[in-house]
C-alpha cells in the first residue's frame, strides 16, 4: 500500500466516518451522521476543557486577548496573543495574527457569537463587481442549512431586518436589545445617510436548549462564562450522546493514502508519543484554516509529493482575512460601556453595495467593552498612579472617564489572493514535532480603500458625538478571521474541494470550515460553515447507502 497504510495493528480506531477536528465543522458533521446511525470517530488534538478551568485561567491571566482562557498543550500547540510569532513563521509582508485554539468545542468558545448567513452578492462577487471570484454554490443552496443551524444554535435576531440575507423563516429566538450606547451612537448616523440595526447572534436572548439567557458579562471575547453565547462543543457533546466516539488528546499527524489514492487512514499521536491509526470509508477533515492545509501539506509522500488533496497546488494558498480599523474617544456625554455582549449593533450601509466594484465591504461594529477591550480600567488606573492620583481621586476620575469611553470598530474583507498563503517551515517544527506554519499575508489596495472610506466617516460620527481625546491606530489584520488554503472550486485546477465540499483528489476524503471559502466578507463566516458541515455529512450519508 502507499504511503505506510500498512495492516491493522492492536490500538487502532475504526468507523464509518473518521472527522478530524472538533470544532463546528466537525462537530455539526458528527451530530448530523451520528444522529442517522452512521459510526463516527472524532479526532481532537486538544484536551477536553471545563468552562469553570477556563474561566479561571482567564482570570489569572494579565492579558486578557482571545486565547487567554486557553493555554496551548505542547502536544497540540497553537498561536498566543502576547507573541504569535512564537508559532507563526512571518513570511510578511503585512503581519498575520489569526487566532484560534485546539481544544474540544474549537476556536468558538472565543468567537464574537455573529449568527450571520452571507449575503446572495457574497457568493457571486466576480458576477455582481467584477472582483474576486464567485463561489461554486449560491446563497439559495445554503438557505435550508442556514435555517437548520440557527435552530441547533438558538441565533437571536430582530424580525425587522435581515442583514442583507433574505429570510422564508423568522429567527428562532427574540433579539438582543441594542445597548444604551447603542442607542447614543445612533442619533447622529441620519446625519451623514447611515443607520443601525441589532446583530443577530448565536446566544441566548431567552432560556434555550438547556442554556441560560445572557446576563451581559461582556467577556464574550474570550469566554462567556455561563455559556450563553453557542460554542462548538454544544454540539459535540450532542453527538457523542448519540454514539459517536470523541477522542480527544489525539494529534492528526498525516493522512495515507492507498494505492487507489483513496484515503485509508489517519496517523495519530499521542501526548505520550504513542500513535495508531484511525480507518474508516469517509474521512472529513475539519481543523480550520490554518491546521487542515498543515495536515494535507504535511501528509506528503512518494505518491503526493506535494501534500495530500494538491494536486492543483491551491493547498495553502488563498490565505483570506480582515482588516481592522479603530477608533476611540472620550464621549461628551455618558454612554456607559461595559454592558451586555461586546457587540450588539452596527452600520448597515457599508456592508454590501455598488461601490463593492472599487472598495472592500466593511462591517462596523459599536464595541460595548470600551476601548481595548477587558483591561481599560486596570491600564488607566496605572496611568494615574504613576501621575500620583490615588483614593477618592482616582475613583473618581475612572468613574469620569470610563462612562464615556467609545470605540468603533471597522473590519474589511480582503480579496482571494494566491500569493496569500499557508506554508510549512520544514526546519523549524512546532512543540509537537510539526513544521510551523509559515505565513504570506499582503493587504491589497481594494481593502484599504474600504478602510480609509470606514476611518474618515466614522471620524465624523465621534465629531458629531463632541467626543475629545479621538485617536485612531495603525489597520491591523484580524485575530478573529481566517478562510482560505483549501477553497472550493469547480475547477480541479485552481481549487481543493469541489461544492459538495468533496475533494477532488481523493473520493472519500471532504473538507469542512473556512478553510473552504472563497471571500471573507464582512457578514461571519461561522454559521456558513455549520451549514456546509450538514452539507457534507448528507453527502457522505449518500456515499455510505442512506445510512
Amino acid at each position: 500500500m502507499a504511503q505506510g497504510a500498512g495492516d491493522r495493528v492492536a490500538g487502532d480506531m475504526e468507523a464509518d466516518v473518521v472527522i478530524v477536528g472538533a470544532g463546528i465543522g466537525g462537530g455539526h458533521a458528527a451530530f448530523r451522521l451520528a444522529g442517522a446511525g452512521v459510526s463516527v470517530l472524532v479526532l481532537e488534538a486538544g484536551p477536553r476543557l471545563t468552562r469553570t478551568e477556563a474561566v479561571e485561567t482567564f482570570v489569572k491571566s494579565l492579558g486578557k486577548g482571545p486565547n487567554a482562557p486557553y493555554t496551548p498543550p505542547p502536544y497540540a500547540p497553537f498561536p498566543t496573543d502576547e507573541d504569535p510569532n512564537a508559532f507563526y513563521v512571518q513570511a510578511g509582508p503585512d503581519q498575520f495574527v489569526g487566532s484560534y485554539a485546539r481544544q474540544l468545542g474549537g476556536t468558538t468558545w472565543h468567537w464574537t457569537g455573529f449568527g450571520d448567513r452571507l449575503r446572495p452578492a457574497d457568493f457571486r462577487m466576480r458576477t455582481d463587481y467584477g472582483v474576486a471570484e464567485d463561489w461554486p454554490i449560491a446563497y439559495e443552496d445554503l438557505v435550508p442549512y442556514y435555517e437548520e443551524v440557527e435552530k441547533m444554535w438558538g441565533v437571536a435576531g430582530d424580525p425587522s431586518y435581515d442583514w442583507g440575507s433574505p429570510r422564508t423563516t423568522p429567527y428562532p429566538l427574540p433579539p438582543i436589545p441594542p445597548t444604551y450606547m447603542d442607542r447614543q451612537v445612533d442619533t447622529v448616523l441620519a446625519r451623514f445617510g447611515l443607520s443601525s440595526r441589532p446583530f443577530s447572534h448565536a446566544r441566548n436572548s431567552i432560556f434555550y436548549d438547556g442554556r441560560p439567557p445572557c446576563c451581559g458579562n461582556n467577556t464574550c471575547v474570550p469566554i462567556c462564562p455561563i455559556q450563553a453565547k453557542y460554542d462548538g462543543s454544544v454540539h459535540v457533546l450532542k453527538a457523542e450522546a448519540l454514539g459517536a466516539r470523541v477522542e480527544v488528546q489525539a494529534l492528526a499527524t498525516r493522512l495515507l493514502l492507498a494505492a487507489d489514492r483513496t484515503i485509508a487512514g489517519v496517523r495519530v499521536r499521542r501526548p505520550d508519543g504513542s500513535e495508531f491509526t484511525a480507518r474508516g470509508k469517509s474521512y472529513l477533515v475539519a481543523c480550520h484554516a490554518i491546521e487542515t492545509p498543515r495536515l494535507l501539506l504535511h501528509s506528503r509522500g512518494e505518491d503526493a509529493p506535494e501534500g495530500v488533496a494538491n494536486s492543483s497546488g491551491a493547498v495553502g494558498r488563498y490565505l483570506l482575512s480582515q482588516l481592522n480599523q479603530d477608533v476611540w474617544g472620550l464621549t461628551k456625554d455618558p454612554v456607559y460601556p461595559y454592558r451586555g455582549p461586546q457587540q450588539t449593533s452596527g452600520i448597515i450601509e457599508w456592508r454590501d453595495g455598488p461601490f463593492r466594484s472599487e472598495r472592500a465591504a466593511v462591517g462596523c461594529s459599536f464595541m460595548n467593552d470600551g476601548w481595548s477591550g477587558n483591561t481599560d480600567a486596570v491600564d488607566r488606573a496605572r496611568e494615574l498612579a504613576k501621575d500620583g492620583v490615588r483614593g477618592h481621586a482616582m475613583i473618581g476620575t475612572l468613574r469620569h472617564e470610563i462612562a464615556r469611553h467609545l470605540r468603533l470598530n471597522s473590519s474589511a474583507e480582503t480579496l482571494p489572493d494566491a500569493n496569500n498563503r499557508v506554508e510549512l517551515a520544514w526546519d523549524q517544527p512546532d512543540s509537537a514535532g510539526i513544521p510551523r506554519p509559515k505565513i504570506t499575508f499582503r493587504v491589497d489596495d481594494y481593502t484599504k480603500a474600504g478602510i480609509d472610506h470606514a476611518r474618515e466617516a466614522t471620524l465624523k460620527i465621534f465629531e458629531a458625538l463632541g467626543a475629545t481625546g479621538v485617536k485612531t491606530n495603525t489597520p491591523y489584520l484580524s485575530s478573529a478571521i481566517i478562510c482560505g488554503t483549501t477553497r472550493m472550486g469547480s475547477d480541479p485546477k485552481t481549487s481543493v474541494v469541489g461544492p459538495d465540499l468533496r475533494t477532488h483528489d481523493h473520493p472519500n476524503l471532504f473538507i469542512v470550515g473556512p478553510s473552504t471559502h472563497v471571500t471573507a466578507p464582512v457578514n461571519a463566516p461561522t454559521l456558513t460553515v455549520g451549514a456546509n458541515a450538514l452539507r457534507a455529512a448528507d453527502r457522505i450519508m449518500a456515499d455510505l447507502g442512506g445510512k
